[in-house]
């Protein structure tokens, strides 16, 4: 039964109840007339109270949650392959530099350096030289003593023999150890024909009585 349907019931039970009483009242005695407009006004708002009170009494109607949106799944990220470590090679053999020009290098000597001699002992000095140039060396490069003490009256040493870029040529210089006991070192240059130096040698060594 919807609120209107209630309202007029009551309305037409109270005008009734209204109209029996008036009717009674003829055979008794006079009492006060019961206004009906009063009467409807009455019943209307007791009408209006229970009803507020039936609806604050009912539960609340609950609010759906919102339903929580799935976010799109993304595609699976591509698999990068592993890339090849580059191992390097092994080194091989350093290349002898090829120079342009008068080159020479050192190769070997004997005696090494820190010899140790007896006072005016006689010794062959051999140093051998690698021509690392672009010319070859012919009887007009030499050797030549510089300073420190001179083994020798002769100073100057040639070349023997024709010798090509990459070859080699050993000399060989006799010598004698000094009489006194002390460190000593000797100095040569190696040059070419236009007495140009193109290497530095040396020779240190001691004498020990």
């Amino acid at each position: 039964m919807n609120t209107k349907t209630r309202i007029t019931a009551w309305v037409t039970m109270l005008t009734l109840a209204a109209l029996v009483l008036s009717a009674c009242g003829s055979a008794a005695p006079a009492e006060p007339t019961l206004d009906p407009n009063m009467i409807f006004t009455q019943v209307a708002e007791t009408v209006m109270v229970s009803m507020t009170q039936t609806t604050m009494a009912m539960p609340p109607t609950s609010t759906p949650e919102p339903t929580a949106t799935t976010a799109p799944t993304q595609p699976p990220a591509p698999t990068i392959p592993p890339q090849p470590v580059n191992t390097p090679l092994p080194a091989g053999p350093t290349p002898t530099v090829q120079r342009f020009g008068d080159s020479a290098k050192w190769n070997t000597q004997s005696p090494a350096d820190g010899k140790v001699f007896k006072p005016s002992t006689q010794f062959p000095f051999h140093v051998c030289l690698g021509n690392n140039g672009s010319s070859e060396w012919d009887g007009k490069y030499y050797l030549q003593w510089v300073s420190g003490y001179s083994w020798t009256k002769q100073t100057v040493w040639y070349v023997g023999d024709i010798t090509k870029p990459g070859g080699t040529w050993c000399f060989d210089i006799p010598g004698i150890a000094p009489a006194n006991p002390g460190s000593y070192i000797s100095r040569w240059y190696f040059k070419n024909p236009d007495g140009l130096s193109i290497l530095e040698i040396y020779f240190a060594y001691k004498v020990e009585a």
